[in-house]
């Protein structure tokens, strides 16, 4: 069983630094055509984020456009061109940790999302064991707390290193390492008593018939 499912959009960022740099610092200006090329790049992912964030879809697009508006009004105080991204992640981070606790709910995790795909990796039964294993995936990333969850988001789906990710959440590099490993066991042991929890109802429908 595995998290691994990095987000293959990746692969769009902008491999210039110096072009990227000059588009941020551009953006910082007030320049609406830089933002606008800042936005192609990340819109999609930022959405993808969020949507897992909060397990919704229409609700992460909302999210997404709320934190790009509060990207818009901050740009010219960011002082790091160099780590646009990561300071992204955090404005975006924040923005569905305040949706989550204006809602008063936990973090389901989006369906629709490439962690979905980790579930079918493992999976060796039909269509309806994935499905099964999908859901049990989600209900135990349920269980883990926001950093946890955060911190295992941005490792394994955003693609983030450890050090990036401390960045993102002004987190010092040692927490987020304990964060990683303990949300890591937490999701093992949550996905675990699950799957014997779904066995033992299958196997109680198979004797009833």
């Amino acid at each position: 069983m595995s998290l691994s499912a990095r987000d293959p959009t990746l692969s769009t960022l902008p491999v210039d630094p110096v072009w990227f740099v000059e588009v941020v610092r551009d953006a910082q200006a007030g320049n609406i055509s830089a933002f606008n090329a800042l936005f192609q790049y990340y819109n999609t992912r930022i959405c993808t984020y969020l949507a897992r964030m909060v397990g919704n879809d229409e609700e992460g697009r909302d999210l997404a456009q709320e934190t790009f508006i509060k990207v818009w009004r901050a740009l010219p105080g960011m002082h790091d061109e160099f780590h646009f991204d990561t300071w992204l992640y955090r404005i975006a981070t924040n923005t569905a940790i305040d949706h989550l606790r204006r809602r008063k709910s936990r973090w389901p995790l989006c369906k629709d999302s490439e962690m979905d795909d980790s579930s079918e990796n493992m999976s060796t039964g039909g269509p309806e064991e994935q499905v099964e294993q999908s859901e049990q995936i989600k209900l135990a990333l349920v269980e883990l707390s926001p950093q946890y969850r955060a911190c295992l988001l941005l490792q394994y789906v955003v693609g983030f290193t450890q050090r990036e990710i401390a960045r993102s959440l002004n987190l010092s590099e040692k927490s987020v390492s304990i964060y990683v490993s303990r949300g890591c066991e937490q999701f093992r042991r949550a996905y675990e008593r699950l799957a014997k929890g779904q066995d033992a109802t299958s196997e109680r429908r198979r004797s009833v018939v």
